[in-house]
């Protein structure tokens, strides 16, 4: 080594350099300072380009720091394919104790990356170790490195999986565990896969990701193995946060629909999808700030294809939906006990705002405690047969809690809402609970409940000015008062 050449310091005050390695570090920084320019890795950078940045590089924690190109063999000619050497260093990080890689600025291209365990070990029947420890793959900032994905290519941008089938389990052994993706732009091709491939993982974090032009969904997620327990690909525990998906050639999130998945999903957006926004066969799932505008549908909630799995527990909380040119902003297809809590429907392409329960296809579609709190139910004018809320007969004991209906052209509350359910209780902002089928509430707005032929009534009656009782009225006229 020259003992005049310059040095650069490692993160742990080594100091390594060489000519050769400032050149190297300079060509990288060509690569690096064209963020969001829209110039290709290397090309000549404009007159008002910004000043040149510190060389970014590759590297990986808890291995030997040495210059990507010696130990990868990174190519950082423009439009370069860097598969090779970009997947060389995940898999370094995938067995490595605290396997790291931070990707620096600007363009990287690539037919696809995975964080795949498919080809590792099986592990333990029963016990430790609870999974493969997986590495953190960080770029520079969510528009700041891009990985794109090269023309021709089918393969799915990013694959992160367990072993699947007969291997995926006991519990969460065989799983791919812990790992995590952030601050990346996954930029797709026609005909490529989908931005994200998840399968048979848990506790794994993406976040801070822009991903755009799919060819498939943005984020897929499979469960194709249900084995009732003990060797399952199910995927739980799993959280995105702060991710865009634009444009996707499928929908922005989709789940295979064989056998329900869980997680949890904050300011997650699908923006102008070909099909829909998400698509969730869900069990204990949560979405919280998300929206979808544009596509077919906003969001559709479907039954498994495998019956044991049990479909459940989806929570929307302040979920918007806009401009769906299908039937439907949410379709709620099939589960037991979902809660839709603040809902924003803006249905600008003349969809309904919310159908529940429309299949008509029995047991195996009944949507079953289905409540929904408050929400702007924002029915447009120019399209006069407009609903807010539509029930079928699949909708089992659902229950609308002072939705807001925006009214227009004169029309009333009860004009905006089609319940053919069971046991349906609507609180419309006002004076009335309806039901049309066995369960119907009058309160503060009429002197006395009605007797039913059948079942049972129950409301408020005011017995004196300012003073009132709720009332149950039985077959036959007996009352009973249950609150005052």
């Amino acid at each position: 080594m020259d003992q005049n050449a310059p040095t650069i310091p490692t993160d742990d005050g080594r100091a390594v350099g060489s000519p050769r390695r400032d050149l190297l570090r300079a060509s990288a920084l060509a690569a690096a300072a064209v963020v969001g320019t829209g110039v290709a890795l290397g090309a000549a950078r404009p007159a008002a380009a910004e000043p040149p940045r510190r060389p970014g590089r590759i590297r990986v924690v808890d291995a030997p720091l040495s210059p990507l190109d010696r130990e990868f063999g990174f190519d950082y000619t423009p439009g370069a394919d860097n598969t090779d050497a970009l997947q060389a260093v995940i898999d370094k990080a995938m067995s490595a104790d605290g396997g790291q890689v931070v990707l620096p600025a600007g363009d990287i291209w690539v037919r696809g990356l995975s964080v795949d365990y498919r080809g590792f070990p099986t592990q333990n029947e029963n016990g430790l170790p609870y999974g493969y420890a997986g590495p953190k793959i960080t770029g520079a900032g969510m528009r700041q490195t891009r990985i794109n994905q090269l023309p021709g290519s089918t393969a799915d941008i990013v694959t992160v999986s367990g072993h699947v089938g007969d291997k995926a389990g006991p519990a969460n052994n065989n799983k791919a565990t812990g790992v995590t993706l952030a601050d990346l732009q996954l930029q797709g091709t026609p005909g490529g896969g989908h931005g994200l491939y998840l399968r048979s993982l848990v506790n794994c974090e993406f976040r801070n990701l822009w991903i755009q032009r799919t060819g498939g969904s943005g984020i897929f997620r499979e469960r194709a193995t249900f084995v009732s327990g003990l060797d399952d690909e199910y995927s739980y525990a799993n959280s995105w946060d702060r991710i865009k998906i634009v444009a996707p050639g499928r929908w922005g999130v989709e789940d295979s629909t064989k056998a329900s998945i869980g997680g949890s999903m904050t300011n997650v957006e699908a923006i102008s999808p070909t099909l829909g926004g998400f698509l969730l066969a869900p069990t204990n799932m949560t979405l919280l700030d998300c929206q979808a505008i544009g596509g077919t549908v906003g969001l559709q909630s479907v039954r498994n294809e495998n019956r044991r799995s049990v479909n459940s527990g989806l929570t929307l909380i302040n979920f918007r939906s806009e401009g769906s040119r299908g039937s439907h902003e949410i379709l709620i297809e099939a589960g037991i006990s979902h809660l839709i809590v603040n809902p924003n429907f803006f249905p600008t392409s003349g969809a309904h705002c919310l159908g529940v329960g429309l299949r008509e296809e029995g047991p195996d579609f009944h949507v079953r405690n289905l409540t929904v709190v408050g929400g702007y139910f924002g029915v447009v004018t120019k399209y006069p047969e407009q609903l807010a809320v539509e029930l079928g007969t699949d909708a089992r004991s659902t229950r609308l809690i002072h939705p807001t209906l925006e009214l227009n052209n004169g029309r009333v509350p009860t004009d905006l809402v089609v319940d053919r359910g069971y046991r349906s209780s609507i609180e419309l902002p006002g004076d009335r609970t309806e039901d049309h089928r066995g369960f119907t509430s009058h309160h503060r707005a009429v002197a006395q409940v009605p007797a039913p032929e059948s079942g049972v009534n129950e409301g408020w009656e005011e017995v004196a000015e300012g003073r009132w009782e709720k009332v149950a009225v039985f077959p036959g006229g007996r009352r009973v008062v249950i609150a005052s």
